[in-house]
């Protein structure tokens, strides 16, 4: 089945936009993982639906299909590996949700409220056999040896995130390999994976290897920045959650370095607190002002995309090659 899409209308998100290009590679996708969770234990497809079949955009699968697509591969292990990457990545968000008793995911009530932290955990583990399991199916030890190292540095990645509540001292090199591991290690085999199976040159794999890792890192530092200093209403969720759960994000590590001793006295104290409040956070926005945190965030954002964009010209004129430069436009813009 062809692809399809309508080259003169316009979309607002490239994601979607992305996802519609690709529909019947989706539709395929969904597919996959629709009968990859269906198990006799009725309970494990109900919360595996529940994260899954919500509504996430699936942005590391919708990499690896174009990817696939752009580097001409005729296989069908794509598919597999996407379904993989999709599973690894809800396995970590079920996770992450109960370490961060947290209460809704994809504008749904936490798979961990609604079915307790035991069977959450529990289903993430099933999540994670089953990706290993599809990919020894095709027979590729190599990509099994990555997405094996791939979730061994996930689970690190998680562990520190964890350790470095309430940190104000973390810094920023520790924060950079913080995000690395929890969240640009998965984009980057979700770009450079499909290379591997279509038995690309050591180059070309790097080169996507580099874009998927520094996609990633913007991917993260976007996030932080958007949860200080993000429009509400455009994003359809209140600003703040990452100071008031204790995280420490690249924004509150620059700001802590650049402002004066008092105003890190006074992060220092109000991050050893077991709750912060709304107050207390327009204070620190304050700060945030003072040491000039906004537009250094975004800067800091700017540079990893201008390496992700680097990585991928010698896809120049690609037709595909369109739809990663309007993500990477998206990551500049997107509710600033």
């Amino acid at each position: 089945m062809k692809e399809t899409h309508k080259k003169s209308q316009i979309r607002l998100n490239p994601v979607d936009d992305l996802a519609l290009y690709l529909a019947s590679s989706v539709k395929r996708l969904d597919n996959e993982i629709k009968k990859n969770i269906q198990d006799r234990e009725v309970i494990v497809t109900n919360i595996a639906s529940h994260l899954i079949m919500g509504k996430g955009k699936k942005i590391r699968p919708l990499l690896t299909l174009l990817i696939a697509k752009m580097l001409r591969y005729k296989g069908s292990a794509h598919f597999n590996l996407a379904v993989c990457i999709e599973f690894i990545h809800n396995a970590t968000l079920l996770h992450d949700d109960v370490i961060d008793d947290a209460k809704v995911r994809r504008g749904k009530t936490a798979a961990n409220l609604v079915w307790g932290n035991k069977l959450s955990i529990l289903v993430g583990d099933y999540l994670l056999s089953k990706s290993f399991k599809l990919m020894v199916k095709d027979k590729s030890i190599k990509v099994l040896e990555i997405l094996s190292n791939t979730s061994l540095i996930l689970a690190r990645g998680q562990i520190q995130d964890a350790n470095n509540i309430s940190n104000a001292h973390l810094t920023e090199k520790d924060y950079l390999e913080l995000i690395f591991a929890k969240t640009a290690e998965l984009f980057s085999v979700s770009c450079y994976l499909p290379a591997v199976l279509s038995n690309k040159s050591s180059k070309i794999q790097n080169n996507l290897k580099n874009f998927g890792e520094n996609f990633g890192m913007a991917f993260q530092l976007s996030d932080d920045y958007l949860d200080y200093f993000g429009n509400s209403k455009r994003m359809g969720k209140n600003i703040g959650k990452d100071f008031l759960d204790g995280k420490i994000t690249y924004p509150l590590i620059h700001c802590y370095k650049n402002t004066s001793k008092a105003n890190q006295s006074y992060l220092d104290k109000i991050l050893k607190k077991k709750q912060r409040n709304k107050v207390e956070f327009l204070k620190v926005i304050k700060i945030m002002e003072l040491s000039n945190t906004k537009l250094e965030s975004l800067k800091f954002t700017k540079k990893y995309l201008k390496k992700a964009q680097n990585s991928i010209k010698r896809f120049e004129g690609d037709s595909d090659k369109v739809y990663l430069d309007n993500l990477i436009s998206y990551l500049l813009t997107r509710d600033h």
